[in-house]
């Protein structure tokens, strides 16, 4: 089982990724056959989640990640559901639960 690592997140204001190698990663061109030469053999970024509004606790996603779960448990998790609730069924507690104490349904 491989652990998240803090310097391999990447955040661009929108999507959080994980750029870390991990056991199962696809690689760019088993992903898209046509890619580029230069990124055949390179992994493809998983994607970890997508904040559209409000608040962005990116980072509080990323810390809980590294501290409760491993990249595969993760990628599981995700598979079955969405990034939200994969974070929930770890224990993750969202400031919005905090102050509300339930899931907001938009």
């Amino acid at each position: 089982m491989t652990q998240f690592n803090k310097e391999k997140f990447n955040w661009d204001g929108m999507y959080l990724m994980y750029e870390g190698e991990y056991v199962g990663q696809p690689t760019m061109d088993e992903v898209q056959p046509n890619c580029h030469p230069s990124w055949v053999g390179v992994g493809k970024p998983l994607f970890i989640a997508r904040f559209k509004y409000g608040s962005k606790p990116w980072r509080s996603w990323r810390n809980f990640l590294c501290k409760n779960a491993t990249v595969e448990q993760y990628v599981k998790l995700v598979s079955e559901s969405s990034p939200l609730d994969a974070m929930e069924s770890l224990g993750f507690v969202s400031r919005r639960m905090k102050l509300y104490g339930d899931k907001v349904v938009a």
